[in-house]
């Protein structure tokens, strides 16, 4: 549900703002779009008639109630080949959706765990974000499918809240420590082989 200007600043700002911008542009909407406006061109106000001190003051509460916020779109994917190809199709594939990343759409991929991967990206307009996960969602899936690979959405692109933006970095961080965890067994195995190996070369 949208502010009302009465709703964004003390009645003091208002009565000197809302009611001049709402006469001015001749509808009751004129001064919300003109706070949204002056989020991010100060200068609106401009040609208001008041003081330093109370436009300050109104220009800091327009920004902390008006400035559009973030949000976070993500999508979960099952990407995998057990066809010739292997791992380098996985590879491939990512890459094609990660084709869609610029420095104004920074879309991230991922991995939870093989063969779960994350698809997600941080944009003011939430629409886009869903469009651009979507696009790189069909990207990967065209290059998988063709090196005869499996592509399957386990979940679809939606706007997710810091709780699951933290919940998600929980499950990375303890699949890395889970991995950590296998690389230290692995290490200790090999050192009891060269262990065994050196005792049977004494008992020679």
């Amino acid at each position: 549900r949208k502010l009302t200007p009465q709703a964004v600043v003390s009645t003091q700002s208002t009565g000197r703002t809302a009611w001049f911008f709402d006469k001015k542009y001749a509808t009751s909407g004129g001064s919300y779009e003109r706070f949204k406006e002056a989020a991010q061109k100060p200068e609106v106000l401009d040609e208001l008639d008041m003081d330093p001190h109370t436009k300050e003051y109104l220009l800091k509460e327009i920004k902390r109630k008006l400035t559009p916020q973030a949000v976070k779109v993500r999508a979960d994917v099952e990407v995998c080949c057990y066809a010739y190809e292997g791992i380098d199709a996985v590879k491939n594939a990512l890459r094609a959706g990660l084709a869609f990343s610029s420095e104004e759409v920074p879309l991230k991929i991922n991995l939870i765990a093989p063969p779960l991967y994350v698809i997600s990206v941080t944009l003011l307009n939430e629409e886009k974000g869903v469009e651009v996960v979507k696009k790189s969602m069909a990207a990967i899936k065209e290059s998988i499918e063709a090196a005869e690979g499996n592509f399957e959405v386990k979940l679809e692109p939606k706007v997710v809240s810091e709780t699951d933006d933290k919940k998600l970095q929980d499950e990375m961080e303890q699949r890395e420590r889970a991995m950590q965890e296998v690389d230290g067994d692995d290490d200790e195995d090999e050192d009891s082989e060269e262990d065994d190996e050196d005792e049977d070369g004494e008992e020679d």
